[in-house]
């Protein structure tokens, strides 16, 4: 019985792993949230954010959507299309995205550099600067990590 119990947990675990992939989509696939995210900060008519590809993840437990433009910035989000991730290669992140305590740090402790890249997690917000430091905030804005 136990042979057959765990036979079964392995099918239906193999069967989950086929179906979660990546695929391609297109704008209109994304969740309303993440398409009004996009056209906010990635105007829609700017050759420069010509959209290069959209990805959809869907994994076992979370999925998440990707769109790459064509000048090498990304965003990422959930699967209810709350952004996560902001890549900016050409940008910056824009301000009023980043959490106004992580702003006030950046404000007084490195004048004149931008934020390149701001991940939001469950537990903090990583950053990378234009200087390529590296700044990990736990969600109240505390410091807790520098990289270089």
């Amino acid at each position: 019985m136990k042979r057959l119990l765990l036979m079964a947990c392995v099918a239906v675990l193999a069967t989950t792993a086929i179906n979660a992939a990546e695929k391609l989509i297109s704008f209109e696939q994304l969740p309303k949230q993440a398409q009004e995210f996009s056209n906010k900060y990635f105007a829609p008519n700017n050759p420069l954010y010509r959209i290069s590809y959209i990805m959809y993840d869907s994994e076992l437990f979370d999925s998440s959507y990707m769109i790459v433009y064509a000048n090498g910035d990304g965003l990422e989000f959930n699967g209810n299309g709350e952004w996560k991730d902001f890549d900016c290669r050409q940008c910056v992140v824009p301000a009023e995205l980043i959490p106004a305590t992580i702003q006030a740090y950046i404000t007084a402790n490195m004048p004149g550099e931008q934020v390149k890249k701001l991940e939001k997690n469950r537990r903090d917000y990583e950053l990378k600067m234009s200087n390529g430091l590296e700044l990990k905030f736990d969600l109240s804005g505390n410091l807790v990590e520098v990289d270089d």
